[in-house]
């Protein structure tokens, strides 16, 4: 009888330490978002570190779900020549779309939780919202904890006409419609 009340004791309290999913955000000036574009006189990429956004997940317990959204400045983009981020800028008419967003609906996770030194590979689905439009999106990644913050990295390819924008041309030469974007994020805890 004794041993059957310690065995419920330890259950009960094994199952109240179920952790409930925490808050994180994206760490500025460390996480960025980066594209790689192709052009007849040479492939150019871009990047930015005008990233916010937050993730709602519980570590030791991914399928219990993920909330999340990230957020980019387009017109933050550098491409490292100035007339090519006036041309972007242009094509992206960030005046009249300033931001750049995914909402993520679904995660699929090759382990059940993350942790220190492993990564875990995930297919990351969700709607982005470019120019105005919204698409579904599915992205592979992969997580793992560092120093008490979640880093996750990921890419996909987009096709520009998807959203409603024209590959700009320069010198009647128009850059790829296809666009491998990536993102490298570093979350941390909200307190």
């Amino acid at each position: 009888m004794i041993r059957a009340i310690a065995l419920l004791a330890l259950l009960s309290t094994a199952a109240g330490a179920a952790t409930e999913p925490r808050l994180y955000v994206v760490v500025a000036g460390r996480s960025q978002v980066m594209f790689d574009a192709s052009y007849p006189l040479g492939d150019f990429s871009g990047a930015t570190e005008d990233v916010t956004g937050e993730v709602r997940v519980d570590p030791a317990n991914i399928p219990q779900g993920i909330t999340a959204s990230v957020t980019v400045n387009p017109a933050r983009f550098k491409t490292g020549i100035d007339g090519r981020d006036r041309d972007l800028r242009k094509s992206l008419e960030v005046d009249k779309y300033p931001e750049i967003r995914f909402r993520v609906e679904e995660v699929r996770a090759s382990f059940p939780s993350v942790a220190e030194r492993v990564d875990v590979t995930l297919t990351i689905t969700g709607i982005m919202l470019l120019h105005g439009v919204e698409r579904a999106k599915t992205w592979t990644g992969r997580a793992r904890v560092e120093e008490g913050k979640l880093w996750v990295r990921g890419e996909a390819e987009l096709k520009l006409t998807d959203f409603g924008i024209s590959p700009p041309k320069k010198f009647f030469l128009a850059v790829g419609d296809a666009v491998r974007v990536s993102f490298d994020l570093r979350l941390a805890p909200k307190e």
